[in-house]
């Protein structure tokens, strides 16, 4: 009660709610001693607000989803990116994990399999380079919609699969699905089925790529430091592979030189400038090249995906909305000047369908 409630002194013994509780039970590995003391429940405590805030995050970039009907937004998964395809594959695996390990009552393996999920295949991946998709494309873009129908996949299944552990919840997210609900309570409709039909897609790729953007954030870490760059968008990569695996992998998911609509070269989702989250990508065809670009301060010399990775200032001017450095901008070629084409497309897009003219503010009235 002490731990549900909380004690007198809420500064020290905050009220946790039972579902902390609960968590906290299914993490124990119950077949031997079990600890408990108020730093572990505080460390259980954010495990409970990691997977909260996850579906959050999948909550609120869902309120212009329509799911369902005659009229859906959903983009059918033969049409999917590959990124996309990927995602849902991971999710399809985590739900016949967590099913599996439910049925052998091994909830600590369950549980740690969905903070897994949500930590680093989610918010540290997908989430993370889904952002570019999610705010700066125009509200029906096919990159945007196709997030979407992502993101509702991963919410149903993510609340259907944490209600036996943690059903307050679960029926919270229920009940806050910013569409019409499947079935009245999280506890309805039995377990979804429907998302563990998925396949793993490419998966060397997208570990590949995972690899790749980890060694490059330790090399904008250093350029951070020493005040080269400031975000990861101020940055371009300059990147070797030595197999002919990882140049064939790289070569087909390098996007066009500028921010142009629509892209030519890739889908514009899965492309190396949008999962790396850097503004500019150059493929080059020796080590020697990497360091003469970046700087042997800036250029690894071990890495986890076997590529030689430097970086260093992007070329080109920011993008006001999408923050990405482009060559085009401020060379008085679009109608928003200070904006790239692809952004330009957007505005566009927002004017057509609400009647209205965009009037960029007067940098002097802005306040933050």
């Amino acid at each position: 009660m002490m731990i549900i409630g909380g004690g007198n002194n809420q500064k020290t013994d905050p009220a946790y709610g039972v579902d902390v509780l609960r968590l906290w039970v299914a993490t124990v590995d119950y077949s031997g001693d079990v600890c408990i003391g108020k730093n572990i429940i505080k460390q259980t405590f954010e495990s409970y607000r990691k997977l909260r805030n996850t579906a959050r995050y999948l909550i609120g970039n869902l309120a212009d989803f329509k799911p369902d009907g005659s009229d859906t937004d959903a983009v059918p998964y033969d049409e999917l990116p590959s990124l996309d395809k990927w995602m849902l594959g991971r999710l399809s695996s985590v739900l016949r994990e967590v099913d599996e390990a439910g049925d052998e009552y091994q909830f600590g393996r369950a549980t740690q399999e969905l903070l897994r999920f949500a930590t680093s295949d989610l918010s540290n991946f997908y989430l993370d380079v889904a952002k570019d998709r999610l705010y700066i494309s125009a509200k029906d873009d096919y990159r945007r919609r196709s997030c979407q129908t992502v993101l509702h996949s991963c919410l149903e299944g993510f609340a259907k699969a944490i209600a036996p552990t943690l059903p307050h919840m679960a029926e919270d997210i229920w009940q806050n699905l910013p569409y019409e609900k499947p079935s009245d309570s999280v506890f309805e409709g039995g377990w979804p089925e429907h998302l563990m039909s998925f396949v793993e897609y490419e998966p060397e790729q997208w570990s590949f790529i995972r690899n790749i953007r980890d060694d490059t954030n330790k090399m904008l870490e250093l350029a951070r430091n020493d005040k080269i760059i400031g975000a990861s968008l101020d940055a371009a990569a300059y990147i070797y592979a030595s197999t002919e695996e990882g140049r064939n992998i790289l070569e087909k998911l390098d996007g066009d030189r500028n921010m142009i609509s629509p892209p030519v070269k890739t889908n514009g989702v899965d492309e190396l400038r949008t999962t790396l989250m850097l503004s500019q990508i150059n493929l080059v065809d020796s080590a020697e090249a990497v360091s003469q670009a970046c700087g042997e301060n800036y250029t690894s010399t071990s890495s986890l995906s076997g590529c030689i990775v430097g970086v260093k200032k992007a070329a080109g001017k920011k993008c006001s909305r999408c923050w990405f450095y482009d060559e085009e901008v401020g060379n008085n070629v679009f109608i928003h000047n200070n904006l790239c084409q692809k952004c330009n497309e957007a505005v566009f897009a927002w004017e057509k369908e609400t009647g209205q003219t965009f009037v960029k503010a007067d940098e002097k009235e802005i306040t933050v």
